[in-house]
């Protein structure tokens, strides 16, 4: 790391020597040509070194240092100012010779100034210019942050809004949910669909990315979820068709895990579709299913098919449909939650209303993750057949 340095330094002195050099000269010429005396000549020309040597040192050379300890590019930047300041002043002298030899203390100590001078400038320069570097850097941090901010603000907002704005009433079904955004907006979406004929629509789903871009999409998704869905059709061809809408609309990179569930109120029963979601959970009293007949989520290839299923549901059966904010929240360990510490919860308080098993688990979520800041959206929803 050094060696490069130093190589360049002898470079910058050797250069500097032929720049000092013709600068010099060209200015002793012009003012020779005035003839405005030797001490007059000297002192502008030394005064050119000075500057020359401070500007573009600390402009040009000390920045090629400012990956060495801080110890050696201090010598570094001090022998470049001294250094570029004798050559400067070699180069004048050469012009005055006579003048320089009958004072030569004068000259000796004239030069020693300059070059003490060069060095404070030079590094007062280097100073300001790093201090004016760190400012402008943090305050494009500071407005980088506030158009983050104002985007998180925009996407929480549109999460807020696309959210069922209260719980319907269905015969045989209680239904609760709760969506809980994380710092960065993640796109976790929920809602419940009223098909007629006596059939509901619940769906969850997870947009890929964040912020505004993820917010957008779950808006389409959304609006394409409410415009396919008809009783007539099954949860299969809706995933179906909402992944050929998403693929031919947006990026090979934007994609969605999607679960559609279609409930009969005259059946109690549940037919789905899980297209690469986390499966929902149906706890009864013989244990816990997973609904995980499906296929890949929604956008990743054109023409992708989905199998489905149906399940029975009978008086107290719980269906727990949740994203991964839940099940992968770690605790100090990094281990996960886990799909069977929420099975096991709401096993165990099942008998409980709906909206209470959801504040209880998301109580034993803040235990777990010991208060840590959610690393996602946290989504849960609860249907329970009464």
């Amino acid at each position: 790391m050094v060696a490069p340095q130093l190589r360049l330094m002898a470079g910058w002195l050797v250069g500097w020597a032929a720049v000092g050099a013709v600068v010099g000269a060209g200015i002793a010429l012009l003012l020779e040509r005035i003839d405005p005396g030797p001490i007059f000549v000297i002192s502008v020309l030394f005064a050119e070194v000075v500057g020359f040597t401070a500007l573009v040192s600390a402009r040009v050379v000390f920045p090629l240092f400012r990956k060495l300890p801080y110890a050696v590019r201090l010598l570094l930047q001090v022998l470049t100012l001294v250094s570029g300041t004798l050559f400067g002043s070699v180069a004048i002298l050469l012009f005055q010779p006579l003048f320089s030899l009958a004072r030569f203390q004068t000259v000796v100590m004239i030069v020693v100034v300059n070059a003490t001078l060069a060095v404070v400038v030079g590094i007062a320069l280097h100073t300001y210019d790093s201090m004016r570097r760190q400012i402008e850097a943090s305050y494009r941090g500071l407005r980088e942050k506030e158009a983050m901010e104002r985007e998180l603000g925009i996407a929480r907002e549109v999460q807020r809004e696309l959210l069922p704005r209260g719980t319907p009433s269905i015969p045989g079904l209680e239904l609760a949910g709760v969506c809980i955004p994380a710092v960065g907006v993640g796109g976790d979406y929920f809602d419940y669909l009223p098909f007629g004929e006596g059939r509901w629509g619940l769906v969850i789903a997870d947009v890929s990315g964040k912020g505004i871009p993820a917010a957008l999409l779950m808006a389409g998704l959304q609006a394409s979820v409410r415009s396919l869905g008809l009783a007539s059709i099954s949860p299969a061809v809706i995933n179906r068709r909402l992944n050929d809408i998403m693929h031919e609309s947006t990026s090979a990179a934007r994609y969605a895990t999607f679960f559609f569930a279609m409930y009969d109120e005259s059946e109690r029963c549940l037919r789905y579709s899980n297209a690469g979601h986390h499966p929902p959970l149906l706890i009864n009293s013989t244990g816990v299913v997973r609904l995980k007949d499906g296929g890949l989520p929604i956008g990743i290839m054109a023409d992708s098919r989905y199998g489905e299923a149906r399940v029975e549901l009978c008086a107290g059966d719980v269906v727990a449909l949740f994203t991964d904010g839940v099940v992968e929240t770690p605790n100090g360990s990094d281990e996960e939650f886990g799909h069977d510490r929420l099975a096991r919860i709401v096993t165990q308080h099942r008998e409980n209303s709906l909206d209470d098993i959801i504040r209880i688990v998301m109580d034993e979520l803040r235990t777990w993750s010991a208060g840590a800041a959610a690393h996602d959206d946290v989504t849960l929803v609860l249907a329970r057949a009464r």
